[in-house]
C-alpha cells in the first residue's frame, strides 16, 4: 500500500507549526508539574519558607513572651519596695520603732531617746532616714539586739556603733550609741520637720 504524502506537504506550512506549538505546550505542562523545577518545585520551595519563618516566629513569640513576663515580675518586685519596704514616714515609723523596741526588749536591753536625721539621696529621689539611740549592756546583749535588728522584717541598716562611755570594768557592760538607717520612698515634710528639722544636704553636694 502506497501512502500518498502530497497533501500533507502542501500544508506543511499548517501542521508543522501547530505540531511544533503543542510539544512545547505538552513540554512545558510536564516541566510545571515535575518534581524537580516549575511551578510544583517552585510551590514546595516557598512552603518550606513559610514553614521556617513560622517556626523562628514561634521562637521570637515564645522569647518575647518570657521578657514580658520578666518584665512585669520585676515591675511588681519595684512596686513593692517602693510601696511595702521603703514606703513613706507615715506609714513606717512606727513599725521602725516597734522592730527597734523588740530587738531591744528580747535582748534585755532599755534604750534611751531617740533621735532622727534625714538626707536625700540625689541618685534615686529617695530619703535615707537614720534614727539615733544608746544603749547600756554586756557585749552578748548588744550582739543579739543586732541581730535582731538586721533580721526585722523592717529594712534596717546598722550604719554605725560608739562607745559612749567608758566600759564598766565591774559590771562588764557597755555604754553603746547605736545609729541605723532606711530608705523611705516618700515622706511628709511637716512630720520630717518636726522629728529632724528638716532633710540635710549631705557634705559635698551641690
Amino acid at each position: 500500500m502506497t501512502v500518498d504524502l502530497r497533501p500533507w506537504k502542501r500544508l506543511v506550512a499548517v501542521w508543522l507549526p501547530a505540531s511544533a506549538l503543542c510539544v512545547a505546550a505538552a513540554s512545558l505542562f510536564f516541566w510545571q508539574t515535575s518534581e524537580s523545577g516549575g511551578a510544583r518545585a517552585r510551590v514546595r520551595g516557598e512552603i518550606a519558607d513559610f514553614e521556617a519563618e513560622l517556626v523562628r516566629l514561634a521562637k521570637l513569640e515564645a522569647a518575647t513572651t518570657g521578657d514580658r513576663e520578666d518584665v512585669a515580675i520585676l515591675d511588681e518586685q519595684f512596686a513593692y519596695l517602693y510601696s511595702e519596704v521603703f514606703g513613706s514616714l507615715e506609714d513606717r515609723l512606727t513599725r521602725i520603732l516597734r522592730a527597734v523596741g523588740a530587738a531591744t526588749r528580747s535582748s534585755g536591753l532599755r534604750p534611751g531617746s531617740y533621735s532622727y536625721s534625714a538626707n536625700e539621696d540625689r541618685s534615686t529621689g529617695f530619703i535615707r532616714f537614720g534614727v539615733r539611740f544608746s544603749v547600756e549592756g554586756r557585749y552578748l546583749q548588744i550582739r543579739q539586739m543586732l541581730a535582731e535588728i538586721q533580721s526585722s522584717p523592717e529594712f534596717l541598716i546598722v550604719e554605725n556603733l560608739g562607745l559612749s562611755g567608758d566600759e564598766d570594768p565591774i559590771r562588764q557592760e557597755l555604754s553603746i550609741s547605736v545609729s541605723i538607717a532606711t530608705i523611705l520612698s516618700e515622706a511628709d515634710a511637716e512630720q520630717l520637720r518636726r522629728l529632724t528639722g528638716g532633710i540635710s544636704t549631705p557634705a559635698g553636694a551641690e
